[in-house]
């Protein structure tokens, strides 16, 4: 059995998307578990016990948006959200892999979310942003370049390897 040595780029966008993937993951089966709760009793139990001020401008705001929720809406964030974590592990594992198929996949994902990305950098400039704007910019770059040299491996074209005697 032989050891093969994973490009150092793809390895690092395969983690990327996996422990974003995960992320996502437990967001969205967090939000199924709060379609049918009371959401913005919650939400004030979470204020008092992080010692936040119920009185800020900010907090007021944002618990009359947990409040204004129809379970509906968190049942659709919830779904969208494990529908996208289930993509972004399907491209991780598959780059992790070397897949040929799992490049092509992430660059397509990945590059139909920058329009909306320079978008939000056009609106209001900020350093997250801009950052993840070029992070993403950077991947859709560098696997180009993987998939032009034919450095990942196709499906079909696995390396043969001899049965354990």
């Amino acid at each position: 059995m032989t050891a093969r040595s994973h490009h150092t780029g793809l390895a690092v966008i395969a983690v990327f998307k996996v422990v974003k993937g995960l992320l996502l993951l437990l967001l969205g089966l967090g939000l199924l578990k709060l379609v049918h709760a009371e959401i913005a009793t919650l939400f004030s139990l979470l204020i008092e016990a992080l010692h936040l001020n119920a009185d800020s401008r900010l907090i007021h705001e944002l618990v009359l948006k947990v409040d204004a929720l129809q379970p509906h809406s968190v049942l659709l964030a919830g779904l969208v959200s494990l529908g996208y974590a289930g993509m972004l592990l399907v491209e991780g594992i598959g780059l992790w892999l070397e897949f040929t198929w799992a490049a092509y996949l992430t660059v397509v994902s990945t590059s139909l979310l920058l329009p909306f990305e320079l978008y939000e950098v056009i609106e209001r400039v900020s350093m997250l942003r801009v950052g993840v704007l070029l992070l993403n910019l950077i991947i859709v770059f560098y696997l180009v370049s993987q998939l032009r040299r034919h450095t990942l491996r196709s499906r079909t074209h696995l390396p043969r390897q001899d049965p354990i005697a």
